[in-house]
């Protein structure tokens, strides 16, 4: 089982999505976050995937790894099938599949980050691709368990396929705010 995320002393690996074809999970969102009034100034988090954690002070080793994968590397094909929504660490998700060049790039990454003892995964093996549309963290307003599986169980299986391209392999800081957010960024 992997760990939650320790956010005072991690940041995050992630993959940046083309927003073009996102539209049923931005509405899903938005609507979400609109009925809970969770966030201040319609600040929603940037739709993502997570790839790996890394401890705050590996920033720069990972930055030279990253940015030699991400050269080497094309843009990556992203799927959803449905809504198939499952609760992880008090956050409403999309299940991502996990499609072989997906795979490949994000077990090349972790390769490299923990060859470099860089990656704070150990059971990288039971990752989960996901997309995250709300973050209990980020908001003003907290959304309950019984609320998060709520949502779930009515987003649960609604056909609605998305397909997306991944744009750039990132490095976060665990905040909303856009000015902070990003540390490092290599386009695919």
């Amino acid at each position: 089982m992997v760990e939650p995320a320790e956010l005072d002393k991690e940041v995050f690996i992630v993959l940046t999505l083309d927003y073009d074809d996102l539209t049923p999970a931005l509405k899903i969102q938005e609507s979400i976050a609109e009925y809970y009034n969770l966030y201040e100034d319609g600040q929603y988090p940037e739709l993502h995937i997570t790839l790996d954690r890394i401890n705050k002070d590996s920033i720069q080793q990972a930055k030279k790894i990253l940015e030699k994968i991400a050269k080497d590397t094309q843009p990556v094909p992203i799927a959803i099938s449905n809504f198939e929504c499952f609760k992880l660490s008090n956050s409403l998700v999309l299940k991502v599949d996990e499609t072989q060049a997906l795979v490949k790039l994000a077990n090349k990454i972790h390769n490299q980050l923990s060859t470099n003892g860089l990656s704070t995964i150990d059971d990288y093996v039971d990752w989960n691709f996901h997309i995250t549309l709300v973050n209990n963290h980020f908001t003003d307003n907290k959304i309950s368990d019984f609320e998060f599986n709520t949502l779930c169980s009515v987003l649960d299986g609604l056909e609605s396929p998305i397909s997306t391209t991944a744009k750039s392999i990132e490095i976060w800081q665990p905040t909303l705010n856009p000015e902070e957010k990003q540390v490092a960024s290599f386009k695919l």
